[in-house]
């Protein structure tokens, strides 16, 4: 399957999320809407499910997130600068 173009519209999404910080859940509900018309692409749509949460210091958590489809799976990594008080993505990439 050719992802690229899927990449490239993620790519854009993280951008826009780098100028406004969002929540996990909210940044995966917009990856999910962007991706809605991709269907013939992923598949339907399973589920989003937290993988893994862990808090690395007083000052940092970070957590893991799957967007299931039913040809391909996403994961989504996102950090939380406690100083900040706000999450931001770290990366997203195709599961192999």
């Amino acid at each position: 399957m050719k992802t690229l173009p899927l990449s490239i519209e993620l790519s854009s999404l993280a951008l826009d999320a780098s100028q406004q910080p969002l929540l996990p859940g909210e940044l995966l509900l917009l990856a999910r809407q962007r991706l809605s018309s991709k269907e013939s692409q992923l598949g339907r749509f399973l589920n989003c499910r937290c993988i893994e949460t862990r808090h690395l210091s007083q000052d940092m958590d970070v957590a893991a997130y799957e967007l299931c489809y039913e040809n391909k799976t996403l994961h989504f990594q996102f950090a939380c600068f406690q100083p900040r008080g706000a999450w931001e993505l770290q990366g997203f990439r195709w599961a192999a």
